[in-house]
């Protein structure tokens, strides 16, 4: 799914929004693609709402940042605080669907099985920068805002 203006002032109201590490740390990184996570989370908080991200997908997120940003690690959990996020539990049966999605398609990462098992969850649509997510359609294409990049990895 390709975001249009349209797209971008129905998403929050639409359903349920799940967003991955690899999209909130482009967002964080200040990346092109991450500008079009800018866009969502201003009108997510305007909406009222909350995205939600799994807790794996926020370990992953604060490991990158704890790594490659010790000396500025405090403000960025200052700006994640100011973010419109909800950090969602990992429960026993989301990790036992995750795992069942990962032995269904080889090469999947935990982090990305437990988001589409939320999005699935909670019928919501996952803002991805994981390619494999988008290239083996893990869920309805009206369900899925891919933000990665069309030509390299990511």
């Amino acid at each position: 799914m390709r975001l249009n203006s349209q797209e971008n002032a129905s998403l929050c109201s639409d359903s349920p929004c799940i967003i991955d590490a690899p999209s909130l740390i482009a967002y964080l990184e200040g990346t092109p693609k991450g500008q079009v996570i800018q866009r969502i989370l201003e009108q997510t908080h305007s909406c009222g709402a909350k995205i939600k991200i799994t807790a794996l997908d926020m370990i992953l997120v604060y490991l990158k940042g704890i790594s490659e940003h010790p000396d500025s690690f405090a403000e960025l959990l200052a700006l994640l605080d100011q973010l419109p996020i909800q950090v969602e539990p990992v429960t026993q049966e989301g990790a036992l669907e995750a795992a069942k999605l990962m032995a269904e398609h080889p090469g999947l990462e935990p982090g990305a099985g437990l988001s589409v098992y939320l999005a699935k969850t909670v019928d919501g649509t996952l803002i991805t920068a994981d390619r494999s997510v988008h290239e083996r359609k893990l869920l309805p294409p009206d369900r899925i805002v891919y933000v990665g990049d069309d030509g390299g990895h990511g």
